[in-house]
């Protein structure tokens, strides 16, 4: 009985001793974290606050391989505005520009860094690259802080070329051609309707400074029944699109395009068109991700067989058609926006015309404010595909056949509002984003 007490008593006094020790080394491990946050609190307010506007960058990654910066999450507060902008090169990779914009005590100290991207690459790779690029633009802006002194660069040669450069046309074995092939189907089933969907879809392009050629092949076949009324419905559409364009220099283009097609929602068995058309940028086209004014004009001889007779009492017709458009394209460090305007009419009647306009923008209005608005609208005297005689009720309320109208337009707005925090560095990916 004694030993067991001596023993109790012993565990009793080692285990506080023990729990001694681990608090007096968790109030140093406290007192050593305090002093580590006071250091890097201290050293982050001599980091740059970068703003980030990159909608196609994996932020959480970048953070993670540049953590020498800030990241605010409103343009006004930052010393530099990282802005990056996209294109879809011939290839079906990116071609990137990344803008490297000063405020404030770095006003006027600006860059610009080219990116591309192959299509081969997976979005790791491409995500290491940029974020190379990135953090080479941010050194010049770095270096001109206190931090720069813990910037040290490595160069690391291990024989293979990186992602910067792009093969030759005369490297590539499939000349610059791109195939891209897609299918879907669904099926839906309750005790009122069942319905069915096929959908396929294939392109192929080539695309090089001074060719361009395009083909788009597209078939959906969508049916309904209807339990209730034991009635069914359908569209069915099939169009096979594409287009020539050469280059006439940094401003001018021409080529021509060409279309088959057959649409029962618009009454038609077989449709083909066929026509050239020139265009004119009123800026150079490598500048094309930044600003464009584009003017176009094309002429084409269209051939129309009708599923039923037209209001114009057509089975089938032989026409000329021509087109003048205007767009407009723009993408700043505040937003960026596009519209177009685009008039057309038939040449064996200047009344049976089409006017369609078709605008969006997106504007940065301050720090973490932003709206966007777009907008559709369509004045239509030119329907000279529609069967005559009267809709039935069935087909106006299942949309199965277009119906005459003399316009159309849509318009749609969103505001977006972020606040808090200027500072946004921390990574933190439990549970997903």
């Amino acid at each position: 009985m004694i030993f067991k007490k001596i023993l109790f008593t012993f565990i009793i006094f080692s285990s506080s001793i023990i729990a001694i020790n681990a608090q007096d080394n968790f109030s140093t491990a406290k007192a050593y974290v305090s002093e580590e946050v006071i250091s890097s609190s201290e050293l982050r307010k001599q980091a740059l606050n970068v703003f980030l506007d990159c909608r196609w960058c994996d932020r959480n990654y970048i953070k993670k391989v540049i953590p020498f910066v800030n990241y605010v999450t409103n343009k006004d507060e930052a010393d530099v505005h990282i802005f990056v902008r996209r294109q879809i090169n011939g290839g079906g990779g990116g071609d990137y520009t990344i803008d490297f914009i000063g405020h404030d005590d770095f006003e006027n100290i600006n860059d610009q860094l080219k990116f591309i991207s192959s299509v081969d690459e997976t979005s790791d790779e491409t995500r290491k690259a940029r974020s190379g690029v990135i953090s080479m633009g941010l050194m010049k802006y770095v270096a001109r802080t206190p931090i720069g002194r813990n910037i040290k660069i490595v160069y690391e040669n291990n024989g293979v070329p990186e992602r910067m450069l792009n093969p030759t046309v005369e490297d590539d074995p499939w000349n610059s051609w791109m195939f891209r092939l897609r299918g879907s189907g669904s099926f839906n089933k309750d005790e009122n309707y069942k319905s069915s969907r096929l959908n396929t879809t294939f392109s192929t392009d080539r695309i090089t400074p001074e060719l361009k050629i395009q083909m788009d092949v597209r078939y959906d076949n969508r049916q309904t029944y209807y339990t209730q009324t034991d009635s069914k419905s359908f569209r069915k559409n099939w169009s096979v699109k594409g287009s020539v364009i050469k280059s006439l220099g940094p401003n001018w283009a021409y080529g021509g395009r060409y279309s088959t097609s057959g649409d029962t929602y618009n009454n038609y068995d077989f449709a083909a068109s066929v026509g050239p058309a020139i265009e004119y940028n009123f800026f150079p086209y490598e500048e094309s991700f930044k600003h464009q004014i584009r003017v176009q004009y094309g002429v084409s001889g269209i051939y129309h067989d009708y599923t039923d007779t037209t209001t114009y009492f057509k089975t089938d017709e032989t026409v000329f058609r021509h087109y003048l458009s205007m767009a407009i394209g723009f993408n700043q460090e505040w937003g960026s926006g596009y519209i177009s305007l685009t008039g057309a009419n038939y040449l064996h009647d200047f009344a049976l015309n089409n006017l369609g306009l078709r605008a969006n923008i997106n504007y940065r209005i301050y720090k973490g404010l932003s709206v966007s608005f777009e907008t559709r609208a369509n004045l239509i005297h030119d329907q000279i595909n529609l069967p005559k005689g009267d809709a039935s009720e069935q087909d106006v309320l299942t949309r199965q056949i277009a119906l005459r109208t003399g316009y159309s337009y849509s318009f749609e707005c969103g505001l977006t509002y972020s606040f808090g925090s200027i500072y946004n560095n921390v990574v933190n990916t439990r549970f997903g984003n």
